[in-house]
């Protein structure tokens, strides 16, 4: 199936989901829920076996994730052997004889130049087809295709912008009119959350010069950004008991005051630029070219981008009803979205430049991760602004600034990923000299 790596990701997102669900309720069972403005402690509903339903989920998660990122087994290649005219043999001297003859022509990891790929099995003599001069055997009708890498079998991204923007259309149709209608609105809910950070993987991975990077590995790291909403949201809600923010104020329903600036200009963008970028340590070796670099930062960070996408439409949604959710929908997929691919972008770039070009990863890495704090920090203080300065004419302000920044952040990541393929075609080119 061409596009089969959908069904991939929205299995790699149900299982963070449950990670998620297992993460919290286990911090909450530890730390306590946070008191309320007037010193009232949250209740939770009681939960029978709690401890046991927080194993459950960890467990049901991790095992999903593994189950889908999980290596295939190398193939291998066996010789059909003739068994016409074979002397009769005890079970024993059978066995030696099938292990010492039926050996892979090609030890090890085959490349896309091994040729083509064939069922073990003995066939006689007269139906071999050795393909004329060529040494390699071949046997009739036993071809079962070729092993060659998987590419990232997403569409393209202007079909996935496309049905973006039709979701936000259908979703709004279907919460409006209501009726029979409203079965489609968690189609379109799900498209709107999902394809927006989509867009971004596709966009830069079609524009590969050299052979396109293995699948699993851009859903490794699209995997860990989803994965790190967890221990961000966890890290945040630490930070927000520390500076004992108002969380009434968080939901709109307070005074926004200085602590909580200091909880989504300062905290946020200091944890979840940190814990984004970490993806990157499992696709470290693949990490040659800026370019490369690029592609799994943005991964990264578009992983996280899909769940709190996730996380803040739905809230939205339940709070605020169909024209809110439309609103931030569209806000979030052409604006948060794509900031949160600049600092793991960034990063990617400078530890393949370091590795390309041998400078030091020490003189590049704080570079880039001051950068796309600073960027998510303004980011999150224009946003926030309406609610310190008491709105009026600072929202209008606030709108202008975001779009301004979301501009930025768009020919940012164009810009990086140019600038990354120009570094990777000097590579190419350098290694073709060598090879001459």
């Amino acid at each position: 199936m061409k596009y089969r790596a959908i069904f991939r990701i929205y299995g790699l997102i149900l299982a963070n989901l449950l990670l998620l669900m297992g993460g919290q309720l286990a911090y909450l069972y530890f730390v306590g829920p946070i008191s309320m403005e007037d010193g009232r402690p949250m209740t939770l509903p009681e939960i029978p076996l709690l401890g046991f339903l927080i194993i459950i989920l960890m467990l049901a998660g991790s095992i999903v994730i593994a189950a889908i990122l999980q290596r295939k087994p190398l193939p291998i290649r066996y010789v059909a052997i003739s068994k016409n005219n074979e002397p009769k043999l005890s079970k024993d001297e059978k066995i030696e004889k099938e292990t010492q003859q039926y050996r892979p022509i090609y030890p090890g990891q085959f490349s896309e130049n091994t040729g083509e790929r064939y069922y073990n099995r003995y066939t006689d003599k007269e139906k071999l087809d050795w393909g004329g001069s060529d040494s390699k055997p071949k046997v009739a009708d036993r071809k079962i295709g070729s092993f060659v890498k998987q590419e990232l079998q997403l569409p393209s991204s202007g079909l996935l912008l496309f049905s973006f923007l039709f979701s936000l259309a259908l979703g709004l149709v279907s919460l409006g009119e209501r009726g029979p209608f409203i079965y489609l609105f968690p189609l379109a809910f799900v498209v709107a959350f999902t394809f927006p950070g989509l867009i971004w993987v596709s966009y830069i991975y079609d524009r590969s010069i050299k052979s396109p990077e293995p699948q699993r590995l851009v859903l490794i790291t699209l995997a860990w950004g989803m994965f790190s909403t967890l221990p961000a949201s966890l890290l945040n809600d630490t930070g927000a008991r520390i500076i004992e923010v108002n969380q009434n104020a968080l939901l709109g329903n307070g005074d926004f005051g200085t602590t909580e600036l200091i909880l989504v200009s300062v905290i946020a963008p200091f944890v979840e630029e940190l814990l984004k970028p970490i993806g990157l340590i499992f696709v470290m070796k693949r990490l040659r070219t800026p370019y490369e670099g690029v592609l799994y930062g943005v991964a990264c960070g578009m992983g996280f981008a899909i769940m709190e996408n996730l996380l803040y439409e739905l809230f939205i949604l339940i709070w605020y009803g169909a024209d809110a959710w439309t609103i931030n929908a569209f806000a979030r997929g052409v604006g948060s979205t794509v900031l949160h691919a600049v600092g793991p972008a960034s990063v990617g770039y400078a530890i393949a430049l370091s590795n390309q070009m041998q400078i030091p990863k020490n003189k590049t890495l704080p570079i880039a991760y001051v950068f796309g704090f600073i960027m998510h920090a303004l980011w999150n203080g224009f946003a926030t602004m309406p609610f310190m300065m008491g709105g009026g004419i600072w929202t209008y302000v606030s709108y202008s600034l975001i779009i301004l920044m979301a501009i930025f952040c768009l020919i940012f990541i164009v810009k990086i990923h140019e600038y990354g393929k120009e570094y990777s075609q000097i590579e190419l080119e350098a290694s073709k000299f060598e090879d001459n």
